[in-house]
């Protein structure tokens, strides 16, 4: 089958985040999806979807770093971006200014349709428990009968991936144990031996 793979980007890192072990942050999303892959099966596409902060430029840096990895290993980037939004705060009773990811839903959900058109995805694999998820879901199984919806709930979601779920054709839940499966490289070079990336020390074995 051809199958395509789309990663909620943070929606999956606050779940692995949570895990307390900083070592799963350096993933491979690639061979990740590889992991879900039948023998016969083509692994078309893998598209991370994500959005750089201007406000932290260590973590900024980080991502950044990360995200060269990931398309040096085959992984497709989409960008968002933050907005600022003016939120009630309950705890403060008062209205606060808050920073939103803008656009990832959609852009998700506008790949997903698009390559089941374009590209004949006949299985798709979405890493995320966002039930803002469900309607493209329901309409390519309308449209495409044929083609198989799998959820991957990131690490402790699944409870909260029911309204998701209830609409695939199939789900389950990321693990620590996976995810320690499927590490990057420490560093990253291209063919010419010029180093892409590497690993932050934040996220070494020993956190060093």
């Amino acid at each position: 089958m051809r199958v395509a793979c789309y990663i909620d980007g943070f929606n999956l890192y606050h779940a692995v985040d949570a895990l307390g072990d900083a070592r799963l942050k350096w993933l491979d999303l690639r061979s990740l999806a590889s992991s879900y892959l039948a023998e016969s099966d083509v692994l078309v596409r893998t598209v991370f979807f994500t959005a750089l902060n201007t406000w932290d430029q260590a973590k900024r840096q980080r991502h950044v770093n990360y995200v060269r990895a990931l398309e040096a290993t085959g992984v497709e980037v989409v960008l968002s971006r933050f907005d600022k939004v003016n939120k009630h705060c309950f705890s403060h009773d008062r209205f606060c200014k808050l920073r939103e990811e803008k656009q990832t839903d959609v852009a998700i959900a506008t790949e997903v349709m698009s390559d089941c058109y374009e590209l004949g995805i006949e299985r798709v694999l979405l890493i995320t428990a966002d039930s803002d998820q469900v309607p493209v879901v329901a309409r390519v199984r309308k449209r495409f009968p044929g083609t198989i919806i799998y959820m991957i709930a990131p690490p402790k979601r699944l409870s909260v991936a029911r309204e998701l779920g209830s609409v695939c054709n199939g789900v389950s839940e990321l693990t620590a144990g996976r995810l320690r499966q499927h590490p990057l490289p420490d560093d990253i070079r291209d063919g010419r031996g010029h180093l892409i990336a590497s690993r932050p020390a934040l996220y070494a074995p020993h956190g060093g």
